[in-house]
């Protein structure tokens, strides 16, 4: 038997976990109540906000990497929001904290280098605002606004304001606000430290296990061929309409529209809402009465009646671009290349600020509270965080411990595995889970059935032929009864009473996102119960560290006894999930 321990999550990601989840808590209640009553500057408000939560924090934990880190699970968790427009929201937090850390890093902490780094974060804001219209619009939305802005002094002569001064303004109070955010953070974080409870107050953080991990929607299908497909047709459509090809990019984007209605129907709601439409109306009227202005044509310009058109043109293809590609990134394929590839710390932590946020959400003030007494209420955060990571550190200690059984292929893995099975259930132990065994024709294996050992239930898994609408993963079509079978088994819903969860097997289908992957994730995340499962040798340590597991221990059946492997698992139960007939 070979031990492989348990690798705790590293406490910067514990940390930047609870700073995450609040983070995304303001962003979800203020960020909600600023959008119902039309507040401008709502994502200056936000980063204000962001800036502040971040600089507070970094007084009383100071591990380095810590703010880039809460970022990207703040950016992630906004990202599996029901919107389908996630990227500018994502680019935009992530931003915002990389600039912050870059600037701990060059200059250090001290109080020059947090203004600095606020005035910048936030300050980021504004030029993520203007780079998000410009690939929306194009450049002539520049001019457009230029005619606007000429249009507008004339009106209340001030011509002498010139569109640079006005450029200037509006820099520096981004810049001013985000210096004062983050000196307020600086002073909340300090005055903490200096007031530091003995007893960090108790809060009613309950995890939520249902909810730590948000599923993929079972109703899309996901390919990382479309993803960049996605990205390939969206360039090549806008250098079409900026060289004026205007049919070439009329027939691809008349494709690639009725392509992405038919595939992310669901991810095109945002053309339902009628404020799009009106502000594309905006834009096309305001095209064809100012455009010519500045040059002395009629009041009304044919020619900025087409620009403003080009521009409509242009932002239905990125915004219908933006929700196919926000589809294609929900993709578990994507999430498993980044595990494998030394971000498991990543979505360990995500998965813990997913279950902390209706907990985190529950205690925060209103938003009228915060606007109110902003000061006091904010600051109740630190102690927040405090506890919240006491929390988080306990339930990142609660993991299912993991027994494998491992072999070469064709060895009889299965067959010893059955073995051990049948002496814990004549032993009284009650057991989810199945077996995949083996099936023979003319000595030829041909396929596998899945098997409930506790039942005896037997259903096709896979054979060598199948239907063309059946999964086809190598030589073998997987039967949608078998699938069915076998998901129903390791519901973690119907874990009630269980005390071992058997899966047969785990292999490089499951460690690409596929096959029983999603069951595991669920598993692992929702239940405390030890795990038996049945992994080739190849793949062994790489099953182990891609999921939230405790303990392995790997027994080979070259060498190990089936009644080793009996004894280790009726420890464990005993340990873990204790039964009376055991």
């Amino acid at each position: 038997m070979h031990f492989i321990p348990r690798k705790p999550l590293n406490s910067v990601w514990l940390k930047a976990a609870v700073i995450g989840s609040l983070w995304a808590s303001a962003e979800i209640i203020i960020g909600s109540f600023l959008h119902n009553l039309r507040i401008p500057f709502t994502g200056a408000i936000l980063s204000f906000i962001g800036v502040w939560l971040l600089t507070g924090s970094i007084q009383f934990w100071k591990e380095r990497g810590l703010v880039w880190r809460a970022g990207a699970i703040c950016a992630l968790m906004k990202s599996i929001s029901p919107s389908a427009m996630i990227l500018g929201p994502m680019i935009g937090i992530l931003t915002e904290s990389l600039i912050l850390e870059l600037v701990l890093i060059l200059l250090g902490r001290n109080l020059v280098s947090y203004l600095l780094a606020g005035s910048l974060a936030v300050f980021s804001t504004l030029v993520h605002k203007v780079v998000s219209l410009l690939i929306l619009y194009g450049f002539d939305f520049l001019r457009i606004l230029e005619s606007l802005y000429y249009f507008g002094v004339k009106q209340i002569h001030v011509e002498s304001l010139s569109p640079a001064t006005v450029v200037i303004v509006l820099a520096a109070i981004y810049l001013v606000a985000g210096t004062t955010a983050a000196f307020m953070g600086y002073r909340a974080g300090r005055l903490y430290v200096k007031k530091r409870p003995q007893v960090i107050p108790e809060y009613d953080f309950t995890m939520n296990a249902v909810n730590r991990f948000p599923e993929t929607d079972k109703k899309e299908h996901y390919s990382t061929l479309f993803l960049l497909l996605n990205f390939v047709v969206i360039i090549f459509i806008l250098l079409l309409i900026n060289n004026d090809n205007l049919v070439s990019a009329g027939i691809l984007s008349a494709l690639y529209l009725g392509f992405c209605i038919i595939r992310y129907k669901r991810a095109m709601k945002r053309f339902r809402n009628k404020l799009i439409w009106i502000q594309f109306i905006i834009i096309v009227l305001s095209a064809s009465f100012l455009a010519g202005s500045l040059s002395g044509e009629p009041f009304f310009s044919t020619a900025g009646l087409v620009t403003g058109l080009k521009m409509i043109f242009r932002a239905i293809i990125v915004i219908t671009g933006y929700a196919a590609i926000s589809v294609e990134m929900r993709n578990p394929l994507i999430r498993s290349i980044m595990i494998r590839r030394g971000f498991s710390g990543l979505y360990q932590s995500l998965s813990l600020a997913f279950a902390a946020l209706p907990g985190v959400i529950a205690t925060m003030p209103q938003p009228k509270e915060i606007f109110k007494r902003s000061s006091y209420a904010l600051s109740g955060l630190f102690a927040k965080a405090e506890a919240l990571l006491d929390v988080i550190t306990k339930e990142d200690a609660l993991r299912s411990p993991l027994v494998i059984i491992t072999g070469a292929i064709g060895q009889g893995k299965s067959t010893f595995t059955a073995g051990v099975v049948e002496s814990l259930i004549s032993g009284g132990m009650k057991i989810s889970g199945f077996l995949a065994v083996g099936v023979q024709t003319e000595g030829r294996r041909i396929g596998f059935d899945l098997v409930d050992p506790v039942t005896g239930r037997r259903t096709e898994l896979c054979r060598e032929t199948g239907s063309a609408e059946s999964m086809r993963v190598g030589k073998y079509f997987f039967s949608a009864e078998g699938l069915s079978m076998g998901f129903e088994l390791l519901d973690p819903e119907k874990t009630s009473g269980v005390s071992l969860i058997l899966i047969d097997e785990v292999g490089p289908l499951e460690l690409n996102g596929k096959g029983w992957a999603p069951a595991i994730e669920r598993l692992c995340e929702r239940v405390n119960l030890p795990l038996l499962w049945v992994v080739r040798e190849t793949v062994v340590q790489e099953a182990v560290k891609r999921w939230k597991t405790g303990d392995a221990r790997i027994f080979d059946i070259r060498s190990d006894d089936p009644a080793a492997v009996v004894a280790a698992i009726r420890d464990l139960v005993r340990d873990s999930h204790p039964v009376s007939d055991q």
